[in-house]
């Protein structure tokens, strides 16, 4: 499709995700067995820090279940996410995502909170996700859900376009084994299994073990190899007890590696192009341990206790940095006064910052940043069964950014059965990142002299700050089967940081741009899901999304920054559909359309996914997918920094699963 090319909005009629009816071939649960009355209370636990029906939630939320990213046939979080109306998902090289939620995308989306389990995997370095270091078992993910909309109130600093958190399974419901393994011409190897067992009385366990390789892609800029394979591993633990009917707790661990080919051009004092070439590998190594016990005091109050430890080592030509999080965290529920549940929480964290030479330097090397926090949530109902006020907020102190307040209020109406509308008002805001404040980076040399133009953190930078309001209706209709969500919002961005020119340090040698919150700005728009299943062999599924935005700067924009507001596509297309061919055969297939983006010259396309699975029995599963069918290659979008984005290819591959 050509440059600037628009799909009008009644394509929305189409039809959002939903699962195939399975057979007895499984030995898992399939969502779409479940009734619809089942169907529509699914369990959410991110709007709120505990779990409640995902059909009252006042707020955007789409959940992507277990059975989704099967039948998608993805192989990363990334890929599991293409499909969520409001997410901007695209890839740019074999180990390197751009995604955001409702604008905002690129390579270290900024305004996009990430959780596993309700623990946050978002960078202090630069303020943003490391996808590459996201590499989950898949078949333990239990389902990712998507809250479009600031979450500060409840999650803190950095939730301000949207958080995601990937909800894992627990031991018990995982038991038995399971392994698969498989490969084709872009993921050529993959590999990995898991065993649960029950150790105890009411104590479950299970171990996993995993690993990938891809292999290189070919360049944007002239074909040939993109010098962008990746390999990794993963592997971990879970054990879960249940001492009681009212009790229960968690001890998880995790450790992960990756070494990924990179093809980086950085600025070097060497004419006449004052630009090398870096073909080293980046290295990747982490782990994390979690605690987490939970229990019910009386009828009216449940406490959670959660306590984590985090290490991640980057060795990379960008930054070289490792960094350890140690977090404590108590959350309280209480419902004993009449038509109200008040939740409330505190939080202690601690984040250390170790950093080396690379292309991104710090100074001080070595940092360590403290968040003391706390929020209050009051849900009341005003009538019951139709009318629900809630109000929040979320106190953070912290050791760079100061006192940060975060208030929430939103009202939920049930007009009619099976019907939600809701409204809310939130303030979000996003905490300078350790480049921001304490980094230099040369960007370039400009000949004569030659002149460097050096990027340069700004101790005292302020946080940026986004006021919003949205407003959503949600409806589920039983027969024929069909649910339709539709939502629209609209914000005021302010303080949002860039770079612009510091002339009072500029010399002969020297052009320095120096951090500030100096650009501004408005967005709307909205999305609209829709889902369909006439009967159990087939379901249809749509989703739309349009978005607005732009952004101004008060003071001199070198870099543009005012240009992310046409970072991501304008509107995004997701038609996904599947049918039962026979009791062992089924068949998926999901065409994504995404608008031009100006900013990376980026054009819009089509592109379609197919997967087609055999269950021969309960045991065994062959699947053979395919990803990208609708071109040999296409440019998704562009890499931030230096390093280089590659076309992305038409790919198959095969996987087989046994389970025991």
């Amino acid at each position: 499709m050509p440059r600037g090319a628009r799909l009008p909005a009644l394509v929305l009629l189409n039809v959002g995700s939903s699962l195939l009816a399975a057979d007895d071939s499984t030995n898992s649960p399939i969502l779409s067995n479940l009734s619809f009355d089942q169907l529509s209370q699914i369990q959410i636990v991110t709007v709120s820090q505990r779990s409640e029906p995902l059909a009252d939630a006042a707020a955007a939320v789409h959940v992507v279940t277990s059975q989704d990213i099967a039948r998608s046939g993805a192989t990363s979080i990334p890929e599991a996410l293409r499909h969520v109306p409001g997410l901007n998902v695209a890839q740019i090289n074999g180990s390197t995502w751009a995604v955001g939620a409702r604008g905002f995308q690129s390579q270290f989306a900024d305004k996009l909170l990430v959780l596993e389990d309700g623990v946050s995997v978002y960078s202090p370095v630069y303020s943003g996700v490391f996808w590459d270091s996201q590499n989950y078992f898949l078949p333990d993910v239990d389902q990712i859900e998507v809250v479009l909309g600031p979450g500060g109130s409840i999650w803190g600093a950095n939730a301000v376009n949207g958080v995601i958190n990937v909800v894992t399974k627990s031991a018990r419901d995982t038991q038995g084994g399971e392994v698969y393994a498989g490969g084709g011409s872009e993921n050529v190897a993959m590999a990995g299994a898991r065993y649960g067992w029950q150790t105890g009385t009411n104590t479950y366990a299970r171990v996993y073990g995993m690993y990938d390789y891809d292999s290189p892609l070919e360049k944007w800029d002239g074909g040939g190899d993109a010098h962008d394979a990746t390999s990794s591993g993963r592997g971990g633990f879970r054990v879960d007890g249940y001492p009681q009917d009212t009790a229960q707790w968690t001890l998880k661990g995790d450790v992960l590696w990756a070494e990924n080919q990179n093809y980086a051009i950085v600025p070097v004092m060497s004419p006449p192009s004052y630009l090398s070439t870096n073909l080293d590998d980046d290295k990747l190594f982490g782990g994390q341990l979690l605690g987490n016990w939970q229990s019910e005091i009386n009828s009216d109050s449940t406490l959670r206790l959660q306590a984590y430890y985090d290490y991640a080592q980057r060795e990379t030509t960008v930054v070289n940095a490792g960094v350890h999080t140690a977090d404590l965290e108590l959350h309280h529920t209480w419902s004993g006064w009449q038509r109200q549940v008040i939740d409330w929480g505190l939080d202690a964290r601690m984040t250390h910052v170790d950093t080396g030479p690379a292309w991104a330097m710090f100074q001080p090397e070595h940092s360590t940043v403290w968040l003391g926090s706390g929020f209050l949530q009051d849900e009341i109902t005003l009538l019951p069964d139709r009318l629900t006020f809630t109000a929040g907020i979320k106190l953070e102190g912290h050791s760079d950014s100061g006192f940060l307040p975060q208030p929430n209020a939103r009202l939920t109406w049930h007009p009619a059965e099976r019907q939600t509308l809701w409204a809310s008002w939130s303030q979000a805001l996003r905490s300078p990142s350790d480049v921001e404040l304490n980094g230099i980076i040369e960007l370039s040399y400009v000949p004569p002299g030659p002149r460097a133009l050096q990027f340069e953190g700004n101790p005292d930078v302020q946080p940026e700050r986004l006021q919003a309001w949205e407003l959503g209706w949600r409806w589920n209709l039983p027969q024929p089967q069909l649910t339709l969500d539709v939502d629209g919002y609209y914000y005021q961005y302010r303080d949002l940081i860039m770079q612009t020119y510091d002339a009072a340090h500029a010399t002969a040698s020297l052009m320095p741009l120096e951090t500030a919150n100096g650009t501004q700005g408005d967005a709307y728009g909205g999305e609209v899901a829709l889902t369909w299943r006439p009967c159990n062999q087939w379901f249809a599924s749509a989703n739309y999304s349009v978005r607005h935005a732009m952004l101004r700067s008060s003071a001199p924009d070198p870099l543009d920054y005012a240009g992310d507001s046409l970072s991501s596509p304008r509107q995004t297309v997701s038609l996904t559909s599947g049918i039962q061919l026979t009791r062992q055969l089924e068949l998926t297939g999901a065409l994504r359309y995404l608008d031009n983006i100006p900013y990376y010259n980026v054009p819009a396309y089509f592109e379609l996914d197919l997967q087609l699975a055999w269950r021969p029995s309960a045991h065994w599963e062959l699947a053979i997918t395919g990803q990208n069918l609708l071109h040999d290659y296409h440019r998704e979008y562009m890499a931030s920094l230096v390093d280089r984005a590659a076309e992305i290819p038409r790919g198959v591959y095969a996987k087989v699963t046994w389970r025991f």
